[in-house]
């Protein structure tokens, strides 16, 4: 796969305070930006004269789904280290080994989380549906680059033997619990109640 297309989507997670200030991306625009992601991420980069757009139409994409993303209050999507392992948001995807290809995942979970839970009309920060949509994409750059990932590919064996999904509510629950831990339990009446040491 082309490496501008993994810088443009690695840039992508650097260039956040461009985004936040243009305008609101809307429920039709985040749904058609997933559809150009799942046609264009995974698609044939055989030289032909097309990757070029391809790679264009999967940065602008992935663009319209990460800001809807932070933005909307019709999604909640986890971003924290047992959501997404192959991706250290603290230190920067660039600090990491084949960082642009993380970063392509991480565009495949957001489509995936997103848009699950806009056809469910439900938020839900379980990964699961992210993954199934991010190990698509990886199983394409496995094959066609050999590409090898230990994080991703921890996430891989569980799917092939079955125990992903639940291996995804393990995850959303410890998720909650260092939530939980760091601001305290909700208070239905106000301000959540700090946990005690």
């Amino acid at each position: 796969m082309p490496r501008i297309l993994f810088g443009a989507l690695a840039a992508l997670l650097v260039s956040l305070c461009p985004l936040r200030a243009s305008s609101p991306v809307t429920r039709e625009d985040v749904l058609d930006a997933i559809h150009a992601f799942e046609a264009n991420a995974a698609g044939d980069y055989s030289g032909s004269r097309h990757e070029a757009d391809n790679n264009r139409e999967v940065a602008r994409a992935s663009n319209t789904i990460l800001k809807y993303s932070l933005e909307s209050d019709d999604v909640v999507v986890d971003l924290g280290q047992d959501a997404v392992p192959w991706c250290d948001l603290k230190k920067g995807l660039s600090e990491l080994r084949n960082s642009s290809e993380r970063g392509l995942l991480l565009g495949a979970y957001l489509a995936g989380s997103v848009k699950t839970q806009l056809e469910t009309g439900k938020q839900d920060p379980n990964p699961y549906p992210g993954w199934v949509a991010m190990l698509k994409i990886y199983r394409a750059l496995k094959m066609r680059e050999e590409l090898t990932i230990p994080e991703v590919d921890t996430l891989l064996a569980h799917q092939n033997d079955g125990s992903l999904e639940a291996f995804a509510r393990e995850s959303a629950e410890r998720a909650k619990e260092r939530l939980r831990k760091r601001y305290g339990e909700p208070n239905p009446s106000g301000p959540a109640v700090p946990a005690k040491p």
